[in-house]
């Protein structure tokens, strides 16, 4: 017991070096202002305790809230409280590795290859949901392997109960159900070998396993009662109120996506987006690590071939779901399942070692596998090295420059149209939003949605300044533009 204490000290200890040096890594990249899109929409409603586009989330925004409390800029806060969950998850990543039976070495390569993955930092450097809930994951997982192995079932309801309340940072935590249902299921069945996966679907013990399911169910369910913020918070009317779901039908429709529900296509090619994906994964990993996830698939098959079996249910669920959302920022919402794949390159390193261990005379052993340990170490650390200059943000003023000139081109009183195109969201978060509600500025500038037809001719008539985001073709159709600043100013109607 007190060498196993001595193990989980060291382990703990270097968990943590990890998490710090990589947290060192994103604030030394961070992104210095508020970005573009939704990181301007979180910061806001992190600012307000408000509710950005749909689901709400409501963790993050309660989270961020407490980041604001920071004697920094907002934005810079929030954009931090990424870089301290994404360091989290690396942490996380070690030890959930040393969980699967790898050793130290390949475990701390499979970490590596997790925080210095190009899409993983990139997204640990402004405020973002994705590395919060790759985080989330990485606790949930931790806490229900580690379950098993002491045969707590009290951890398993924690884990649940983590996993509930993680879907309040993102629903993608949902994906990987299956994955996870798989290990409370199993929670005291030990198996060792591939063989052993028909026990859990046979009879005995058949009631335990249900009874501890439903617990766990529970526990999953009280901790998404997080969401119940959404309706309360809308009653009281914040800032930032998107999709006011302050009854029940309001509610429903932002909790399950609003329009984001629309964004499937059943008529996907589906060998390019599989080859897009699979891009993703190789950009993320770079090909020795999508080799090395491939042989640790194989290991921990035949080592651990339960927890095998979880994990790529976890990355099909993922997979699966978001294979035909029509996203132009697809690769972040299969972030889960590179954690997966991150978790099978330190099983790969580790069989790699073993294999090379096995073929070489027992007096080289030793040093071989030093040397082997060695490289793939320097192979994590070559990722970072290779994508510090691409995902590097402490340079970037590009919001700044565009508030500046926003306030200084609009007239008093200016009416800005946003038809909600991507191209507008852009630019309206920053400015319609954070601008507006955080910073307090321009507030005398109007941002409206222009749906009824004759409300442009009527701003106009009154001589109102009218402005536009982009040339929307709705709007280019009928009127004539002209560029004022950043922005387009409307002259009136098309001759």
């Amino acid at each position: 017991m007190g060498e196993a204490g001595t193990e989980e000290r060291r382990d703990a200890a270097i968990s943590i070096a990890i998490g710090v040096a990589y947290f060192a890594l994103y604030l030394a990249t961070l992104c210095p202002v508020v970005y573009w899109y939704d990181s301007a929409e979180y910061v806001t409603a992190a600012v307000t305790l408000g509710i950005p586009h749909p689901p709400g989330y409501p963790l993050y925004v309660l989270l961020g809230h407490v980041f604001t409390w920071l004697p920094i800029d907002p934005a810079v806060a929030v954009n931090a409280m990424s870089a301290t969950f994404a360091a989290i998850a690396v942490s996380l990543t070690y030890v959930v590795c040393r969980q699967l039976g790898t050793g130290r070495a390949p475990a701390l390569v499979g970490a590596g290859t997790l925080g210095g993955g190009k899409l993983f930092w990139a997204n640990a450097v402004v405020a973002e949901v994705y590395c919060p809930a790759v985080a989330v994951v990485a606790l949930v997982v931790f806490l229900l392997l580690r379950s098993r192995q002491r045969s707590r079932f009290a951890l398993t309801i924690l884990g649940a109960f983590v996993a509930g309340l993680g879907l309040g940072v993102h629903l993608s935590l949902a994906t990987l159900g299956l994955g996870l249902a798989l290990l409370v299921w199993a929670f005291d069945d030990p198996v060792e070998r591939p063989g052993d996966l028909g026990r859990l679907v046979g009879k005995n013990g058949f009631k335990g396993r249900v009874q501890r399911s439903v617990a766990a169910g529970l526990a999953a369910l009280v901790g998404s009662l997080i969401f119940l913020y959404l309706p309360f918070r809308a009653a009281q009317h914040p800032a930032l109120n998107f999709g006011n779901p302050s009854n029940f039908d309001r509610f429903i429709w932002v909790v399950s996506g609003g329009t984001y529900k629309g964004w499937f296509d059943p008529d996907l090619d589906v060998l390019a987006r599989a080859g897009a994906i699979s891009t993703a994964f190789s950009e993320q990993l770079l090909p020795v690590g999508v080799a090395l996830a491939l042989g640790g698939l194989v290991w921990t098959w035949r080592r651990r071939p339960l927890e095998c079996l979880a994990f790529v249910l976890m990355a099909v669920g993922n997979l699966g779901f978001f294979f035909s959302y029509q996203v132009h920022d697809l690769a972040v919402f299969f972030l889960p399942t590179t954690f997966v794949l991150c978790c099978f390159v330190a099983a790969g390193s580790q069989g790699l070692g073993d294999v090379i261990a096995r073929v070489v005379t027992p007096a080289r052993r030793s040093t071989m596998r030093r040397l082997t340990n060695g490289a793939l170490v320097v192979f994590a650390v070559s990722i970072a090295l290779g994508n510090f200059r691409a995902v590097d943000m402490s340079a970037f003023r590009e919001t700044e420059k565009f508030i500046d000139a926003m306030v200084e081109t609009l007239p008093e009183g200016a009416l800005i149209l946003n038809f909600t195109t991507p191209p507008e969201w852009q630019l309206d978060a920053v400015f319609g939003m954070y601008v507006q509600k955080v910073r307090g500025q321009r507030t005398d500038v109007d941002v409206v949605i222009p749906r009824a037809p004759d409300m442009i001719d009527a701003a106009l008539q009154t001589g109102r300044p009218v402005y536009a985001y982009a040339q929307v073709a709705a709007l280019v159709r009928g009127y004539e533009l002209a560029r004022e600043g950043p922005i387009f100013r409307v002259l009136g109607r098309r001759q």
